[in-house]
């Protein structure tokens, strides 16, 4: 793997992580290689005092401004040069101006196997598909029907697949879709994650991403408990990754809410290191 395709997998590997419950960035599909562990520290806060009641954009006192503080850790493992394991663990803790009491818990482990079940190669480039089923369980009765809930208290399970392009020279294009079979109240879910990536010298990495989640039903916030309601978003943001030496960077990156359904508009950012072994 030359130098400036694995920056771009350590990169990849640091946005994964910053992601945590808000972000919600895709898999920009590069895998560690047989018998390399990648782990990724982050620190995120998003915050909102606008948000959506079914596609109408209000303000309430009651509401005020949230505040979610997010630690996450993240690990992937390369079981084969094909075959990569990642695990997610998150700990939030969510705030509100307006008065409503202040939650934090574990929130969810998420954890998938992913395979590359296709890569071919062409001329100036390679072509991969990779395959990740995955599944989200909370780790704790954390509170879910809230204005400061942490999560939806639900347990996942992700069918999802990433085609992504590969350049010679290191740049990538990402393509995360599939369909998410939710097993409680909220309706399942089909997400879209594009990402766009590449390395400037052999340290520097930078991504640009645009997600998308589309609800297949529930209802508006008010029409049912919190859990139940039919959210859906788009978001843009951009991330960077600086390669100190071969087996630790820093990762940083920003995003916004450009509409969304029930929920909140909310802007973000996070950091975070990673260590590669």
């Amino acid at each position: 793997m030359s130098q400036s395709i694995r920056s771009a997998a350590l990169a990849a590997a640091a946005c994964t992580a910053m992601s945590g419950p808000a972000l919600a960035q895709g898999d920009s599909g590069f895998l560690r290689g047989k018998g390399n562990l990648d782990v990724a520290l982050s620190y995120s806060l998003d915050t909102y005092d606008e948000f959506w009641v079914g596609r109408t954009k209000v303000s309430m006192p009651m509401v005020g401004r949230i505040k979610r503080h997010t630690g996450s850790v993240y690990g992937a493992y390369g079981l084969t040069d094909d075959i990569d394991l990642t695990a997610t663990l998150s700990f939030v803790s969510a705030e509100s101006s307006g008065g409503a009491p202040t939650e934090d818990s574990f929130q969810d482990l998420t954890a998938a196997l992913r395979w590359r079940a296709l890569r071919h190669e062409v001329d100036g480039g390679a072509f991969s598909l990779v395959l990740s089923p995955g599944l989200k369980t909370p780790l704790t009765s954390y509170e879910d029907d809230a204005i400061t809930a942490i999560g939806d208290g639900q347990t996942d399970i992700r069918l999802r697949v990433t085609g992504q392009y590969l350049w010679s020279n290191g740049m990538f294009l990402a393509l995360e879709t599939g369909y998410d079979i939710r097993t409680d109240d909220p309706k399942d879910e089909i997400p879209l994650h594009l990402t766009v990536g590449g390395t400037i010298g052999e340290d520097l990495t930078l991504t640009a991403f645009y997600s998308k989640i589309i609800s297949t039903g529930g209802y508006d916030i008010g029409a049912g408990p919190f859990p139940g309601v039919k959210e859906e978003y788009d978001r843009v943001g951009a991330g960077a990754y600086y390669r100190f030496t071969r087996n630790f960077g820093i990762s940083a990156s920003g995003w916004t809410t450009l509409r969304g359904r029930n929920t909140g508009k909310a802007t973000g950012f996070s950091i975070g290191g990673v260590l590669s072994f």
